[in-house]
């Protein structure tokens, strides 16, 4: 009778498959969120990043303001349009009591250039610096991971809030307002009463 070789996978069983597969599954959960932005924590201190106002801004070009609030964005993520609205109210509730809304796109992509962003910034009268980070050390720094992705920085620049805007890409059907929330109760001396949500939006593929 004919003898076969062996098969290198002989000592695999279906449930020892299974076992791999899971522990595979469970260290990328453990990576994704080790990855979020720690509240407390330092935020990333970026500088020099071109603006659709054809000038280059730094995290300490904010440092007379009391509050940041900052959002990853990008040009072709349909959800973030839906929010332009939103975040151009941010400076008109929020700007005389000193809070700053800053737009950052570290995204890639054909849609993702500045003279793109500059056309958006203008369709949509953005209120609001629009900058645009191509080396993404922004938003690794951030830990962002979809547009948008936003984080509310305090007087130390400290994270002290990070994932969604609000609860709802249609504002009509929004119910939970984090970030305006989060501003009411800095702005009050009181703690933010929900300091971490999951972001929803694009995600933000990062070059390797």
């Amino acid at each position: 009778m004919r003898s076969f070789p062996r098969s290198p996978f002989r000592f695999f069983c279906p449930s020892a498959c299974c076992r791999f597969v899971f522990l595979v599954l469970a260290f990328a959960v453990m990576l994704v969120t080790s990855a979020r932005a720690e509240i407390g924590s330092l935020a990333y201190p970026w500088q020099y990043l071109q603006g659709t106002d054809n000038r280059l801004h730094s995290l300490k070009d904010y440092k007379d303001s009391k509050f940041v609030v900052v959002a990853f964005m990008c040009n072709k993520c349909p959800c973030v349009k839906g929010y332009e609205t939103r975040f151009n109210r941010i400076k008109q509730v929020y700007g005389s009591q000193g809070v700053r809304f800053v737009g950052i796109n570290c995204s890639t992509g054909p849609l993702e250039t500045m003279d793109e962003m500059t056309r958006r910034a203008k369709a949509g009268r953005y209120n609001f610096d629009y900058l645009r980070d191509p080396s993404q050390h922004t938003g690794r720094g951030f830990h962002a991971t979809s547009t948008p992705h936003c984080f509310i920085l305090d007087e130390d620049r400290k994270i002290v809030y990070a994932g969604a805007f609000d609860d709802n890409r249609s504002e009509a059907s929004v119910k939970k307002h984090y970030v305006t929330d989060a501003l009411n109760a800095l702005l009050a001396g009181r703690p933010v009463p929900e300091p971490v949500t999951r972001q929803f939006g694009c995600a933000i593929t990062y070059k390797r």
